[in-house]
């Protein structure tokens, strides 16, 4: 019986540390991701990254996605991961996967939670839900929805480098 809450204890731990949440720094964002790294740092950081062969502008912080890893596996669910960078570097990490469901958001929430402890917010709606923690000065936003017309269902992570006047209890 021991034995099996020990091994239970040490998978949740693993599972924890290999989906890359923050580990405490003030500039980790992601994994050895940090706050105001370059293009060239990040690449060299996470061998699966490429530059993005067609990078997006962010309108709410003009951010440019320069650098993605097109697929990375998370505990069996393919995500793709966008670095963003502004004039200070390295300041958002985008995880998305297309291909998600109901039950793998309540697998990320749970890590997320065992992480970073109870949710700041939780925004839930007909067709989306929302999840925030905010570990200053990182953000960590979990968004699960279905498109209204195809019902396909999507799935964000995001850590955004961001200082909030309100920050979790934990």
């Amino acid at each position: 019986m021991k034995i099996r809450v020990l091994i239970q204890v040490v998978l949740i731990t693993l599972a924890i540390h290999s989906t890359g949440y923050a580990n405490g720094n003030d500039k980790t964002l992601w994994g050895q991701a940090e706050y105001g790294m370059t293009p060239a740092q990040v690449l060299k950081v996470f061998p699966d990254a490429q530059k993005n062969p067609k990078p997006k502008t962010s309108p709410r912080n003009n951010s440019h996605s320069h650098v993605i890893i097109p697929t990375k596996n998370i505990h069996g669910v393919f995500f793709k991961v966008s670095f963003s960078f502004s004039s200070t570097g390295l300041t958002k990490v985008t995880l998305h996967s297309s291909h998600s469901s109901r039950r793998i958001s309540d697998l990320m929430e749970s890590l997320l939670c065992e992480r970073y402890g109870t949710p700041s917010q939780i925004d839930d709606y007909e067709m989306k839900r929302q999840i925030d923690w905010y570990e200053s000065p990182v953000s960590i936003q979990l968004s699960y929805y279905r498109d209204g017309v195809s019902g396909h269902p999507s799935l964000f992570i995001i850590y955004d480098h961001f200082r909030y006047d309100a920050v979790n209890s934990q």
